[in-house]
């Protein structure tokens, strides 16, 4: 939880204008649970158990599966999501290329991308993908997921199938 509260501070820094005229005006389109299960591994008795994308600052998308646990309806209902494997997507409209470079400054261990996007970079420490489109689109993404061993490249290939969409 530490670690998502610190992603989301992360997020803050982000120049945002508000306007998305770039990319699709619902991101909860974007990502369906067969997608999910084509791209992870879901266990016998796995379930999609929170699927939520909202607009605060910025819209960001949350998607949670693994086995059906007896506290999941009470963190429901208590607002809370419920535990398990994890993709995170933040979509922030910058006003401008320098948009990311408030992105690349909190990063202390950026690790460049090539061929991506106008520009992308990977943090080991935060496990998450940062990149940029061409229509300043920052996206976020942080998998947490215990059945991939390679959380970059499968950020990475998430990436590639956003990208096609946006």
């Amino acid at each position: 939880m530490k670690k998502i509260i610190c992603l989301l501070a992360m997020f803050a820094l982000t120049a945002c204008s508000g306007d998305n005229n770039s990319g699709p005006s619902d991101y909860s389109k974007i990502i369906s649970e067969e997608y999910l299960r084509s791209q992870f591994t879901f266990q016998a008795g796995d379930t999609l158990k929170y699927s939520k994308c909202k607009k605060e600052s910025y819209p960001m998308c949350t998607y949670i599966w693994g086995p059906p646990h007896t506290k999941d309806d009470s963190r429901l209902k208590s607002n809370l999501a419920p535990e398990g494997n994890m993709l995170m997507i933040v979509y922030a409209q910058a006003s401008s290329k320098k948009g990311f470079e408030r992105v690349l400054a909190s990063y202390k261990d950026a690790v460049i991308v090539e061929s991506l996007a106008s520009e992308a970079v990977w943090s080991k420490k935060r496990g998450q993908l940062s990149l940029i489109t061409d229509s300043n689109l920052i996206v976020h993404i942080s998998v947490r997921d215990k059945g991939t061993s390679d959380r970059k490249q499968k950020s990475i290939s998430i990436a590639r199938d956003l990208l096609k969409k946006l």
